[in-house]
C-alpha cells in the first residue's frame, strides 16, 4: 500500500503539532506528512489558529487534537492510512494504578511512551 498524503496545519513553536506528529510516528501510520505554516496567510490563521494542529487528507477531511486522541486511528484508517501500532502501545491513558496488578506493557499517552 502506497503512503497517503496528509497535510498539517501548524506553526512555529507548536508543541501540540510536536505531540501530534509524535503519536502519528508511534502509529507507524504510513503517511507523507506536508507542513503547511499557517502564520503568513491570513485565510489559514483566520481558519486554524486556534484549532491547530489539523491534518487534512486530499479529500478535505480534517482531525483535529480537539476532536480526541482516541478518534485518531479510526480517522487515518477512514483516509486509507495503513498503521502498524507497535504490540503494547495504547493510544488511551491507563486505569487508575491498582498496586496489585502486575506492570504491563508501553503506554502512548499525549504522544510519549510510559512504561507501567
Amino acid at each position: 500500500m502506497a503512503s497517503v498524503p496528509l497535510w498539517l496545519y501548524t506553526t512555529a513553536g507548536c508543541h501540540l503539532c510536536a505531540r501530534l506528529e509524535a503519536t502519528l510516528q508511534a502509529l507507524r501510520a504510513d503517511v507523507t506528512l506536508t507542513r503547511v505554516e499557517i502564520a503568513f496567510d491570513t485565510q489559514l490563521s483566520e481558519r486554524y489558529a486556534t484549532r491547530i494542529p489539523v491534518l487534512a487528507s486530499a479529500s478535505g477531511a480534517e482531525y483535529s487534537l480537539a476532536d480526541g486522541e482516541e478518534v485518531l486511528p479510526e480517522w487515518l484508517r477512514a483516509q486509507g492510512v495503513e498503521q502498524r501500532l507497535e504490540q503494547g502501545v495504547e493510544m488511551t491513558p491507563p486505569a487508575e494504578h491498582d498496586s496489585a496488578t502486575e506492570p504491563q506493557g508501553p503506554a502512548l499517552r499525549n504522544g510519549r511512551r510510559f512504561l507501567r
